[in-house]
């Protein structure tokens, strides 16, 4: 199966005991923001109440489980990172059309697992904490008008935004463009874990780039990411809300998003693609002025 349109489901994760939790009152929560597109895959998790094992005693490991011609097959994905809170968000890629290393693509994985592992006793047996399924509806994300994510989405991202925005001054301020639409107030990113968007191909260039802007308006937040004016660099072909293209103080006289623009000029024009997160709603918008 081919992953190149851009899809996305948010799975929430069943508590299976609470041996590990943080607080043994209160229960263990986590989720799972699945996202492909373009033949890449991410998984953003995230949990809250776990324990967290300083010296290493346990680690947490998110398992993916399936099946294939009645044979089961797995993959670990890899290890989250709890803080001494109890919470963490852990970004973590996969190869959907190839999630094992054994051509088995992401259909066939139905069942998502974290365990805690103990990092002392490799005869211990794991330990689930949290369960969900993948068999969660994927809905293909939409080319035109303003696009809305399911609610629990858009909380997240909103508070995600919110939280730089309190600690905005601990950011570098700066004026990226000469004639800037969204009229904001941008800050410079470096700590890429701050980044509050499920999006595959913005994950790829900000690695590249190390950083990603932040801007604030009245009634919007905005994320840009580095990247030129061509279809290779917009993230997702801004089907996760990279639609609005500026290019940086000095490039805009090559006009690299004018129509007709020669590929020479497009190619020396560096910018930042920009998503529009609505302050109210959380929903990530199509940014119209």
């Amino acid at each position: 199966m081919e992953y190149m349109s851009h899809k996305k489901s948010f799975i929430m994760l069943d508590e299976q005991n609470r041996n590990f939790a943080l607080d043994k009152n209160k229960q263990i929560r986590g989720y799972i923001k699945l996202e492909t597109g373009g033949n890449r895959g991410s998984l953003r998790v995230g949990a809250e109440n776990l324990r967290c094992f300083e010296r290493g005693s346990y680690v947490y490991k998110l398992i993916l489980f399936g099946k294939k011609n009645e044979k089961t097959i797995y993959k670990i994905v890899g290890n989250l990172m709890i803080s001494s809170r109890g919470r963490g968000e852990t970004y973590l890629r996969i190869n959907p059309a190839d999630v094992d290393g054994n051509g088995n693509g992401l259909d066939y994985f139905t069942i998502a697992i974290i365990v805690a592992v103990s990092a002392t006793d490799n005869r211990e047996p794991l330990h689930p904490i949290l369960r969900g399924t993948l068999e969660a509806k994927i809905e293909a994300a939409g080319k035109k008008g303003p696009e809305t994510y399911n609610d629990y989405y858009n909380h997240y991202v909103l508070q995600c935004c919110e939280a730089i925005e309190n600690k905005k001054e601990l950011y570098d301020r700066l004026i990226p463009f000469k004639e800037d639409r969204t009229g904001a107030d941008w800050r410079r990113i470096v700590n890429l874990g701050k980044f509050p968007l499920v999006s595959p191909g913005a994950q790829y260039t900000m690695s590249r780039y190390r950083h990603f802007i932040f801007g604030l308006s009245k009634d919007y937040y905005f994320i840009g990411v580095p990247g030129r004016y061509l279809e290779q660099e917009q993230p997702d072909s801004g089907n996760s809300g990279f639609v609005l293209w500026q290019p940086i103080m000095g490039a805009e006289g090559y006009q690299a998003d004018a129509e007709g623009a020669s590929l020479k000029n497009r190619q020396v024009a560096y910018g930042y693609w920009i998503a529009a997160v609505n302050r109210s709603t959380g929903s990530i918008e199509e940014f119209k002025k």
